[in-house]
């Protein structure tokens, strides 16, 4: 449907060309490995009113399931390009990635997150978090890092700009070595991806890794306090029950991939003039919309947080109507179109649904495309 087609963030997803049958999937569940509500544990939660949705990624799980290994026959790790390949090869539809400075994104092959440059790569990397708007958007990873590893790396600065050699420190916070290299919103158009790690803009962001974590963040103080966070001496993300209650629900849906964001984020256009159709589900504090697939085929899974486990037990039938009656708004095209199966349930106050879907950007276009299937009371 070409209505989705054009939705999904490439940065976010990597979607493959090719549609291959349902596939006896899912997560590897349980408690210790629920790495989205790991990652929540390493944003502090003055993010929580971010204007931007989180966006979580669980690759650990997701190369497990669809058996991706990130070493060749020989034990060496493999090349992204590689990488890219095998989901092709293997006709695997869902394909993740992540933020260039984990090895992912838009510049990832030519960029310049690589062992020779910072110390790691991509195959580094576990589980990604992302939020906040550009310029002060924060990534935070759970992987296999090497802090010596890094330092070497970024003791070779025969590639570096004349101002990034000049401006290069490091400082020693809570046992974590940072590397910074100045104001992290200063912008260098000459120089873009470039060693160490400068961005698209032009921009040196500091930068820090532990033997399991990775920050980044365009200031001093935003790493500092994401460290804190990871070391529980400050609030994370992880200690606000709406937030954790929606990537455990996450987790136990089996998504690969997820947004998290405020109820606001899930109501459509503020500015459209004129009456939403349909009837409005009853309002929730916070949502979750990801990425999943089992035995029936690719699914959204939602997860909704409510004040009441009424207001949640209302929503199922509510959220049918909406699917069974009411239209996307980009294309009007019925969401019982683009919904071919659903499976909802409540557990507490918290609704947890798979809609099942042939599009690989159902998950994506609630708020970055104000579409108004989760349309609500206020």
């Amino acid at each position: 449907m070409k209505l989705l087609r054009r939705l999904i963030p490439c940065a976010l997803v990597i979607i493959s060309l090719v549609i291959v049958s349902p596939l006896f999937y899912g997560c590897s569940g349980g408690d210790s490995l629920n790495r989205f509500h790991q990652l929540l544990k390493l944003i502090p939660s003055e993010y929580k009113d971010s204007p931007e949705a989180l966006v979580l990624t669980d690759l650990a799980s997701y190369y497990e399931d669809y058996g991706i290994s990130l070493t060749d026959s020989e034990g060496k790790p493999i090349t992204l390009e590689e990488y890219i390949n095998f989901i092709r090869e293997n006709e695997i539809r869902i394909a993740l990635g992540g933020s260039d400075i984990t090895g992912y994104g838009r510049q990832a092959m030519s960029g310049t997150t690589q062992v020779n440059y910072v110390g790691y790569d991509f195959t580094s990397l576990d589980a990604e978090i992302q939020t906040g708007s550009s310029p002060v958007n924060v990534v935070a990873a759970i992987g296999r890092y090497d802090p010596k590893s890094t330092r070497d790396a970024l003791s070779h600065q025969d590639e570096w700009p004349f101002w990034a050699v000049d401006a290069y420190t490091i400082e020693e916070y809570r046992g974590v070595t940072i590397h910074s290299w100045g104001d992290g919103f200063e912008i260098h158009m000459t120089d873009r991806v470039v060693p160490p790690h400068i961005d698209k803009l032009g921009r040196a962001r500091p930068l820090a890794v532990t033997d399991k974590y990775l920050f980044y963040a365009p200031s001093l103080e935003a790493i500092k306090l994401m460290i804190d966070a990871s070391q529980g001496k400050t609030e994370s993300l992880a200690d606000l029950p709406e937030f954790a209650a929606i990537a455990d629900g996450l987790s136990e849906l089996n998504a690969y991939t997820a947004l998290i964001g405020n109820e606001s984020l899930a109501n459509g256009d503020p500015e459209l003039t004129g009456t939403y159709p349909g009837p409005r589900l009853k309002k929730f504090v916070t949502f979750g919309s990801g990425l999943g697939e089992d035995s029936k085929g690719i699914y959204m899974a939602l997860v909704l947080y409510h004040e009441s486990a009424d207001d949640a037990e209302s929503n199922i039938s509510l959220l049918e109507q909406r699917i069974a009656d009411t239209n996307s708004i980009f294309e009007d095209i019925p969401w019982s179109e683009i919904v071919t199966d659903t499976e909802i349930r409540v557990d507490g106050n918290l609704l947890l649904a798979k809609l099942y879907t042939d599009s690989l950007s159902l998950w994506t276009i609630i708020p970055y495309g104000r579409d108004i299937l989760l349309l609500h009371e206020t």
